[in-house]
């Protein structure tokens, strides 16, 4: 029987671990990939989201304000389950672009705002909104417009404060041979429009210019690297290693310090029993002595002990094999969504650690309803997730 136990196991590991490296490969493949153009290629821009910049999480759909739909409301941009989760909704715009054909103005579209149309993009330019864009996967941000006032409060309307919409756009792309090395999108203050006054619509034209520029100096590969030190967005997540470190060292003292204690205390034990007799040991129990009966009694919930366990062995693997994936270089991380992919991927291929980890210590207790134990294993930690994915997917934090 343990025969046949071991060689079911080494039949699983080899199943998951061929799963494994499919999933891998495939990651790899999908990130090295570079898309190549020729002369006059149609190259594709794509809007994103929109949003306030205090609240990088809060985003809204690009087209959710009133601006040139044109086919680009319609046509939803291909996007991976990563980019789907982390709030992606990216949907094609009308802009024309083709490789290496500069365009020195082009109208976009001339389009009629009511007075409801100017008072949602005035709201948004007071809330300090800005858009994302992509060329060729490369991201680019910008703001909707400005309020001029000395005394402007981010949020609040101030009597004499100015807005304006910024319905010109200029795009500088770089290029490297016959691909896509940099993508950046500025506006232009002197073509902006005075919407001010939101008792009254006004007709609008919305415009981009796009330069082209040749950038030898940066690869393909190295494409991504730039935004690491990009100063537009909010540096909410830099790493303070200072503080890590203080945080480990801590840690560390604190553990020294209670295994001091107990060691003392376990010490002062051991000679007060080497002092007492063999039958005056059964008469009395004293401290850590008193628990030597639970080491090997069931716990009350087993079926929820296992399954955390093997929960933990779950994500112990994943995190195992993610860091080992990005070492070797399997997937690029600041690859739009593909960590996020990647985890979900490997988490899944996982769950066989977790099944084996939490079935045998099941197991080991005596337990009997495996159904159970295999149905609490795979939801205790997914379904808390979601739970708090969707509250905070649902609820705009300030």
């Amino acid at each position: 029987k343990t025969q046949k136990m071991v060689t079911t196991y080494q039949n699983c590991f080899s199943m998951h671990s061929i799963l494994f490296v499919a999933v891998v490969t495939i990651i790899s493949f999908h990130s090295v990939l570079g898309r190549r153009y020729h002369a006059h290629d149609h190259v594709g821009i794509v809007a994103n989201t929109v949003g306030p910049f205090n609240n990088p999480t809060e985003t809204y759909p690009f087209y959710s304000l009133p601006f040139c739909s044109g086919t680009g409301r319609q046509r939803r941009h291909k996007q991976d389950l990563g980019e789907t989760l982390s709030g992606s909704r990216k949907v094609a715009t009308p802009y024309e672009l083709t490789f290496l054909d500069p365009v020195p103005w082009r109208s976009l579209c001339e389009e009629y705002l009511d007075a409801s149309d100017i008072k949602e993009l005035k709201d948004a330019i007071e809330a300090d909104y800005f858009f994302e864009m992509l060329i060729d996967d490369l991201p680019m941000w910008g703001y909707l417009g400005e309020v001029v006032h000395e005394e402007f409060l981010l949020g609040k309307s101030i009597q004499g404060a100015r807005v304006y919409l910024y319905p010109h756009l200029h795009f500088s792309i770089g290029f490297n041979n016959d691909q896509i090395v940099t993508a950046n999108v500025t506006t232009d203050a002197k073509r902006r429009v005075d919407i001010t006054d939101i008792t009254t619509g006004q007709e609008v034209v919305f415009s981009y210019t796009v330069e082209w520029i040749h950038t030898p100096e940066m690869v393909y590969d190295d494409r991504m690297k730039r935004y690491a030190d990009s100063t537009f967005l909010p540096t909410t997540f830099e790493i303070h290693w200072l503080s890590v470190l203080n945080s480990f060292v801590l840690v560390l003292l604190l553990t020294a310090f209670l295994a001091i204690i107990l060691m003392k205390i376990l010490k002062n034990d051991f000679s007060k029993y080497m002092e007492i007799d063999e039958d005056e040991l059964t008469e009395e129990e004293t401290g850590w002595k008193m628990i030597h009966g639970d080491v090997f009694r069931c716990p009350p919930l087993a079926n929820l002990f296992a399954a955390f366990v093997g929960s933990g062995a779950q994500i112990f693997f994943t995190v195992l094999f993610l860091l080992s994936s990005v070492v070797v270089g399997a997937f690029k991380v600041t690859r739009r969504g593909a960590l996020l992919t990647a985890v979900i991927l490997i988490y899944a291929v996982c769950g066989l650690f977790g099944g084996i980890v939490a079935g045998r210590l099941y197991k080991q207790l005596k337990g009997r309803d495996w159904v159970w134990n295999v149905m609490l294993t795979s939801a205790i930690f997914p379904v808390p997730l979601g739970c708090v994915f969707a509250v905070v997917n649902t609820v705009a934090w300030s």
